[in-house]
């Protein structure tokens, strides 16, 4: 997971105190992620994740706070794969005595995955997120369909699927989408996707996903997730991490943007037992 910062405009005599615990680093990932990004797979059955969090304070010209939390684990035997996720990201400003919240939004999710095959599995996914700024109430997802594994290797893993799904967004106010107004969206949608990692050198993996949800049926909305993200093994526990992530919303409502474009940098906290690292090269005696 990764820590992210919210920067603001305080003026000369402005203090700013950031603290960065950071036992998670990339809510991008998972702050715009409904799943958190895959990992190698390490199928002993046992439970591994990610946590932290980090906070923003400025105070002088223009007073303001963020914070951002997020989680992840993963569990995953050779007969199937348990991945859940959630973030919290919540932002405030203050100038001239106007208080404006910048960032108010949680999400929670989670994945199944049995494999039928060394190569193929199918799966299911549920999530429920929200988001106050575009007075978003929740969002309820789920969806199911079957996946291949294109590689399957110790230092490369990439997958595709398909299926089926379901999303209903309820606002807390009548929003205008399309020159329809409601307080309540739902769709039947078709879901296409594809995730990678790779294990670039034994301390650095690159990690990326794209998902694409054209509307079958209902509210005409297709939404568009993509993340990628560098993570850097400081020591077996601790890792820096850059995450990108961009959700498109093909129909959003009225004096909403289309795209919603993050950058999260930060630290990387491990928990649960670490797999070995890889040994080093033996050098032949002379």
């Amino acid at each position: 997971m990764t820590c992210s910062c919210r920067f603001f405009r305080p003026g000369r005599r402005a203090l700013r105190v950031v603290f960065l615990p950071c036992l998670l680093a990339a809510a991008g990932a998972q702050a715009q992620w409904l799943v958190p990004p895959p990992q190698l797979p390490v199928s002993d059955g046992l439970w591994r994740g990610s946590g932290g969090a980090a906070a923003t304070v400025s105070s002088g010209n223009t007073d303001g706070a963020a914070v951002s939390l997020s989680l992840d684990a993963v569990q995953a035997t050779p007969e199937h794969r348990i991945t859940l996720g959630g973030s919290l990201n919540y932002g405030r400003s203050e100038l001239d005595g106007e208080v404006q919240t910048t960032a108010d939004r949680w999400n929670a999710s989670g994945r199944y995955d049995l494999n039928l095959t060394p190569r193929s599995f199918v799966y299911g996914r549920g999530a429920v997120e929200r988001d106050r700024v575009i007075e978003l109430d929740r969002r309820d997802t789920v969806d199911a369909g079957l996946g291949w594994k294109l590689v399957d290797r110790a230092d490369a893993n990439v997958s595709v699927f398909a299926g089926l799904g379901r999303s209903v967004d309820r606002y807390s106010r009548p929003q205008t989408i399309a020159d329809r107004s409601a307080s309540r969206f739902a769709r039947t949608t078709l879901t296409l996707g594809e995730e990678s990692v790779h294990r670039l050198t034994p301390a650095v993996e690159l990690r990326q996903r794209l998902d694409v949800a054209p509307t079958i049926s209902g509210d005409r909305t297709t939404l568009v997730r993509f993340s990628s993200t560098l993570a850097v093994a400081l020591n077996t526990t601790l890792g820096l991490t850059v995450t990108l992530s961009d959700q498109f919303n093909s129909r959003p409502p009225d004096g909403v943007r289309r795209n919603d474009l993050t950058l999260f940098t930060g630290l990387n906290l491990k928990f649960g037992p670490q797999p070995p690292e890889p040994a080093a090269a033996s050098v032949p005696s002379r």
